[in-house]
């Protein structure tokens, strides 16, 4: 009987231990199905594609020398399975709207600016780099054989155009160049642009004027050529200094003569309701009202008192404290009103003829 009983027990002891290792294993299990599928989501959201092919050294002038590369064509680049999104109309523009985004930053703004918009809105180019006057692996951005400053921005400007034009011409239908302290919706971005063809040459933004110059658009809001645009500057004006002042020193003012003299034709972005997308102004200056006296003095369209500052969707703010990008990431992102949203409209907008009065 006592030999029964100490049977009895290890039998008892054997199943509690069997028991406890089959909950143990099947624990294990499902964690690492579930750090599995974080990964994989987490993995999704961005991640960062080195191309190890080096494009050759250029001198002041975007012409290739013989020296190997200083730049190493390091790029933030997304693919389009990359954008988790509730609608499919999303992932539909990504793929047949592709906007490749250019930063204009230097050295003393990469970590304190660029980076963060690496780190927020840049995610959702379909191809993001950094144009500046030295490299840095941490963003990583691409180092222009130009001097710093406000009196270099336009040749800045005309090398990251031709740099772009000769290695990464293929990969987006649109161009967008932003500063660095710059917040962009590409969402509302591609929702635009869908309705005109990168075969055609244009170019949108936030369109200003001046005594000296009757029409340009503002650098900082952004401006986005199409990749016909891209073709004529590099293959037509680049190099052609009765077309395209090298000595110019306003970015803006330089680009939009450049660009009109090939018959660029300069877009009116605003929307349906004649409302700016591309806000050269921070949301705090225009919103409830402008703060910002020159303004209204120099923007190209006349504001219409019934009218108020932006599109509901808007592309752009200018002036954008980079704690501001993940604020309005977290609001248009991340933040759901209940109730709110449930009857938008996603319908895309109609094609645009280049001969259409609305361009």
């Amino acid at each position: 009987m006592i030999q029964s009983a100490s049977t009895s027990t290890n039998l008892t002891s054997v199943r509690s231990i069997f028991k406890s290792l089959l909950y143990l294993a099947i624990g294990l299990i499902i964690g690492i199905e579930f750090t599995l599928v974080v990964f994989n989501q987490t993995d999704q959201c961005h991640r960062i594609i080195t191309i190890q092919e080096t494009p050759p050294k250029v001198n002041n002038e975007g012409s290739p020398i013989s020296d190997p590369a200083v730049f190493q064509q390091n790029i933030w680049k997304n693919d389009a399975n990359e954008q988790n999104s509730d609608d499919n109309i999303i992932e539909y523009l990504f793929n047949t709207t592709r906007v490749l985004c250019w930063i204009m930053t230097q050295p003393d703004y990469h970590q304190s600016r660029a980076i963060h918009i690496r780190n927020t809105w840049g995610r959702r180019c379909n191809t993001l780099l950094f144009m500046s006057s030295q490299s840095d692996e941490t963003l990583p951005s691409i180092a222009l054989p130009v001097e710093e400053g406000p009196d270099h921005l336009w040749n800045k400007t005309r090398l990251a155009l031709k740099y772009i034009y000769d290695y990464h011409l293929n990969d987006a239908d649109w161009f967008l160049k932003a500063d660095d302290d710059t917040y962009v919706v590409m969402e509302n971005l591609r929702m635009f642009l869908h309705g005109y063809s990168a075969d055609d040459p244009l170019y949108f933004g936030c369109k200003v004027k001046r005594p000296e110059e009757p029409e340009f658009m503002s650098g900082g809001a952004g401006y986005v050529l199409s990749k016909h645009a891209l073709v004529k500057f590099a293959n037509e004006a680049y190099n052609n200094s009765e077309l395209c002042d090298q000595l110019e020193t306003d970015e803006n003012m330089g680009l939009s003569k450049c660009l009109r003299n090939i018959d660029v034709i300069a877009g009116d972005s605003r929307d349906d309701e004649l409302k700016e997308r591309f806000i050269p102004l921070a949301p705090i200056h225009v919103i409830p009202d402008f703060k910002m006296e020159w303004y209204d003095s120099d923007i190209y369209h006349s504001a219409n008192e019934t009218v108020s500052c932006c599109s509901p969707y808007a592309v752009s703010f200018h002036y954008t404290d980079w704690r501001e990008f993940y604020t309005l990431d977290y609001l248009l992102y991340s933040l759901r009103p209940f109730g709110v949203y449930s009857n938008v409209s996603w319908k895309l907008p109609d094609s645009w003829e280049i001969n259409n009065e609305v361009i």
